[in-house]
């Protein structure tokens, strides 16, 4: 996805310093960069996160937004269980490959991915929670993912912003009641509260899978490869884990060749030595995050999600 052309030189240093297990910018090969957490960052979102790996300018940067809404059933859908509904949209200012077509299908791609992860019992989810009435509505959770720039890792970045969005989630409380119709029948109705202190959480959320992804440089891996990085991989892959560390999803990045079958067995199960360090360091940062919102709550309010200090 790197759109960075480096010279024969840099990329030889690059491709030499992996295989001898040095980076670039110092990082071990499986050592991630830095994290910035943000959560509450729209207002008018049930959740919201923003998510940066990197530093300022030379990082990855989400932002997202999860809006619930009511749905009626129709035939033929599950009868008793929610939904969500996931779109990514990469900003063209964020790379120049992302301008035209090329971000259509950038955005098709990591929107499949992110669907396959989130809808489905490996989510860890509980969907039907999200159900109302059965073969009458449920809610349906949209997810709308903004990509606002990209230096390496762009799943990984979308992930930890999707699983704090998702944990900062809360939904209307609703009532059900049965009632009797003009012909004695029962049937259920439901009302949702309209109150913005009558909230409750969406379970599961801390189930959520954490991603990790390999980018082979030369002989050998790395994890949350950055933009110079990318410029030189030949097979990318995505896995998927969740807290109870079981691989959820796998996905082959772009146009990138797969990765060698002698290394898949060791990439698996390094994934999931790493997301466990992953989900660890997830929850340090969204616990700051957390208290980082709280102490802003008394702050007047600009009404622009980009004036927030970030």
């Amino acid at each position: 996805m790197a759109s960075l052309i480096l010279s024969p030189a840099e990329q030889d240093y690059i491709i030499r310093g992996v295989e001898s297990g040095f980076r670039a910018d110092g990082r071990g090969s499986l050592d991630r960069r830095e994290v910035s957490l943000r959560t509450g960052m729209i207002s008018q979102a049930n959740g919201s996160a923003r998510c940066r790996i990197g530093n300022l300018g030379v990082g990855t940067d989400v932002l997202v937004g999860v809006k619930a809404e009511v749905n009626s059933w129709t035939p033929g859908e599950p009868e008793d269980l929610g939904s969500i509904v996931c779109n990514v949209e990469c900003s063209p200012s964020a790379a120049q490959e992302f301008e035209g077509r090329g971000a259509e299908e950038i955005n098709v791609e990591l929107t499949q991915l992110l669907d396959r992860i989130l809808n489905g019992p490996q989510s860890g989810l509980d969907l039907k929670k999200l159900c109302i009435i059965p073969k009458q509505a449920y809610w349906v959770l949209h997810i709308d993912a903004l990509v606002l720039d990209v230096k390496g890792s762009i799943v990984d970045t979308l992930v930890w912003a999707i699983r704090a969005a998702l944990m900062s989630t809360s939904l209307p409380r609703v009532v059900v009641e049965t009632i009797s119709d003009e012909m004695g029948n029962m049937q259920a109705e439901f009302d949702v509260v309209d109150d913005p202190e009558d909230l409750t959480p969406l379970e599961g959320a801390k189930n959520l899978p954490i991603s990790v992804t390999f980018s082979q440089i030369g002989k050998r891996y790395v994890v949350d490869a950055s933009e110079q990085e990318e410029a030189v991989t030949q097979a990318k892959l995505t896995v998927a884990v969740s807290p109870a560390m079981e691989i959820c999803a796998i996905q082959k990045g772009g146009m990138f060749r797969g990765f060698p079958p002698s290394l898949l067995a060791e990439i698996l199960e390094t994934a999931q030595r790493i997301a466990r360090e992953e989900l660890t360091r997830f929850d340090v940062h969204y616990a700051q995050a957390k208290l980082h919102l709280s102490s802003q709550a008394d702050e007047p309010s600009t009404g622009s999600t980009f004036l927030v200090q970030f």
